[in-house]
């Protein structure tokens, strides 16, 4: 089965299960193997599969506004073999944030990694608007430094408050309010491209998934048969 996690409002990742009813002829005869040996050529299978998921995932990403790369960075397939049950599951989505190494992004408290993607649920589903509880909204402190261009004294602009930074925005922003703070709008579902990145890579490559996964199952079939008839094996021997 091929689908969005349980409970799905956005986060999360796509994920494939060798469960469709076209399967069941190739899932029997993997019961007659080792548990351990099944698992792992059912993980190959899924692996091979669910590749357009993330080719889709990444091609989705790039279209948004890169601020640090972030988003990209963190795509990823993983594949989860269970040797003691025979099975396995492949997921495609963003690497848990704040788990590994990373270094400043440009210069602020923001840091680019490729565990990074703290934003990826905002991006899914969108954000409600948001406002500040101070005057000034900055990135100075999380992106790092950057310069506002004066305000023209003459042309068309003259005597206008319009603040432009550099870089210019999204790598940088400046914003004055008042008061009641500063309104900083919203993430609409799918960021820049209208498009929530998961949902729609698993709505575009289901149908290719599923003609893949037939084909790639019987493949690991035949390869655990050789590994099997095999009777001194690689030692390291991987699943192809």
């Amino acid at each position: 089965m091929a689908g969005l996690p349980s409970g799905y409002k956005g986060g999360g990742g796509i994920f494939m299960q060798p469960e469709f009813p076209e399967l069941r002829q190739i899932q029997q005869a993997f019961r007659g193997f080792p548990k351990k040996l099944s698992a792992k050529y059912i993980g190959a299978a899924l692996r091979r599969t669910i590749k357009p998921a993330e080719a889709a995932l990444k091609a989705n990403v790039k279209k948004l506004s890169r601020v640090t790369g972030n988003l990209q960075r963190a795509v990823a397939t993983k594949v989860k073999r269970y040797p003691k049950t025979g099975n396995a599951v492949a997921l495609v989505g963003f690497i848990a944030a704040g788990s590994g190494k990373s270094a400043s992004a440009r210069g602020g408290s923001v840091r680019k990694g490729k565990d990074r993607a703290f934003h990826a649920g905002f991006i899914e589903f969108g954000t409600r608007p948001r406002r500040t509880r101070g005057m000034i909204a900055s990135s100075y402190n999380r992106l790092g430094k950057f310069t506002i261009k004066p305000i023209a004294k003459r042309g068309k602009f003259a005597g206008v408050a319009r603040v432009q930074t550099t870089p210019k925005y999204p790598k940088a922003f400046f914003k004055k309010g008042d008061r009641s703070g500063v309104n900083v709008g919203y993430t609409p579902i799918g960021g820049k491209s209208g498009q929530p990145p998961i949902r729609t890579a698993y709505e575009r490559t289901l149908p290719q998934m599923r003609q893949l996964l037939p084909g790639e199952m019987a493949k690991g079939l035949e390869n655990a048969l050789k590994e099997l008839a095999n009777p001194f094996p690689p030692r390291q021997q991987r699943a192809a």
